[in-house]
């Protein structure tokens, strides 16, 4: 909906703003057509990207424009971008946005943060959640596929709708593509029985530590689309909460998924397979059941990561998952991008 009349600093919107509501539900006042913007959490570059908006990009997260050879190949210039390090829990300096001229900020859900842009009059709008897409453990846990695909596609949606034109065509061809994936591997394991599904555990989301993860909350259901069960804490105070040591033992995970969203997988799994590793009685360890996997379309090409990417989908959670053998790695890309779009 357009409106006219006033400026944007008014707190209603001009003739050339609009006002939509982000994906925790702040109503904000954001350009038409903005042509100048900030993407700084996660996958957020990407989704601007994806959506056609390459030659709308002003800003970049630090680290974004060198550590990720896959999107230099498909977009060479990001290498020239110009970055600002942000993380959901650093101070905004807001001259770095000012003399950019940005005309709308994706950024992270931190009230403290948002405020300044509000202060500064720069729109800025959040597209990704510290818990995951479902409102509370109980609901992920019961959600349908239906509503699985909703909500993972909403982020994306959210921003096509800001960016308009080309973006709503790009937006509705990926939904599409997401909607058939996720159905194809929907159908393959919905029948799986309880007692056939391995129990997976997925940890170094953050730092160097096994013991960092997700909630159930966050993750559980596409864990059940490849035909496992997600353990885990069914909350946390932070988004990647951490677990005691006894109580992974308790598990006791068939399958161990290590994160590359934390630091050195490929050290923390080579820790772990050490004969003198405090870790060597799990029966994951035990039976070389430890794979490196994406925290996101954008993580997908960090380091060595492809090798193990593709052993970790010769032996999936559930053979019916795997009679295809693209079909988990299309899940896995397709949750992801919903989430941030990769």
């Amino acid at each position: 909906m357009l409106f006219c009349g006033c400026a944007p600093d008014s707190g209603q919107p001009s003739g050339n703003y609009r006002e939509i509501n982000d994906i925790v539900g702040r109503k904000q006042i954001v350009p038409v057509d903005p042509q100048r913007i900030s993407a700084m959490p996660g996958p957020s570059y990407e989704m601007v990207f994806a959506l056609g908006g390459k030659n709308r990009l002003a800003l970049v997260k630090g680290g974004h424009t060198v550590n990720f050879p896959l999107a230099l190949l498909t977009n060479p210039d990001l290498a020239n971008y110009a970055s600002v390090g942000a993380n959901p829990a650093s101070s905004v300096n807001i001259e770095d946005y000012l003399r950019r001229d940005i005309d709308l900020v994706i950024y992270y859900d931190n009230n403290t943060e948002l405020k300044k842009f509000a202060a500064a009059n720069i729109p800025a709008i959040v597209l990704t959640l510290n818990y995951g897409v479902s409102d509370n453990v109980e609901s992920a846990m019961s959600q349908n596929l239906d509503d699985y695909i909703e909500l993972s596609t909403r982020a994306a949606g959210i921003l096509a709708d800001v960016m308009g034109g080309e973006a709503l065509d790009r937006y509705a061809a990926w939904k599409k593509y997401c909607a058939e994936k996720l159905t194809m591997l929907y159908e393959r394991t919905k029948a799986f029985p309880e007692e056939k599904r391995k129990t997976i555990y997925w940890g170094n989301t953050w730092g160097e530590n096994i013991l960092a993860t997700y909630s159930l909350q966050t993750r559980y259901y596409e864990i059940r689309l490849c035909g496992g069960t997600l353990v885990g804490p069914r909350a946390g105070t932070a988004s990647f909460p951490e677990v005691t040591t006894e109580q992974l033992f308790a598990w006791n995970p068939d399958v161990i998924i290590v994160d590359n969203h934390g630091n050195y997988p490929d050290l923390v799994i080579k820790d772990m397979y050490k004969e003198t590793s405090k870790w060597a009685s799990l029966q994951a360890v035990k039976n070389r059941q430890l794979y490196r996997v994406p925290a996101g379309v954008f993580f997908m090409d960090k380091g060595a990561f492809t090798k193990r990417y593709d052993n970790h989908h010769d032996q999936p959670f559930s053979k019916p998952c795997l009679e295809n053998r693209r079909l988990c790695g299309d899940a896995w890309r397709t949750r992801h991008s919903g989430a941030g779009f990769g």
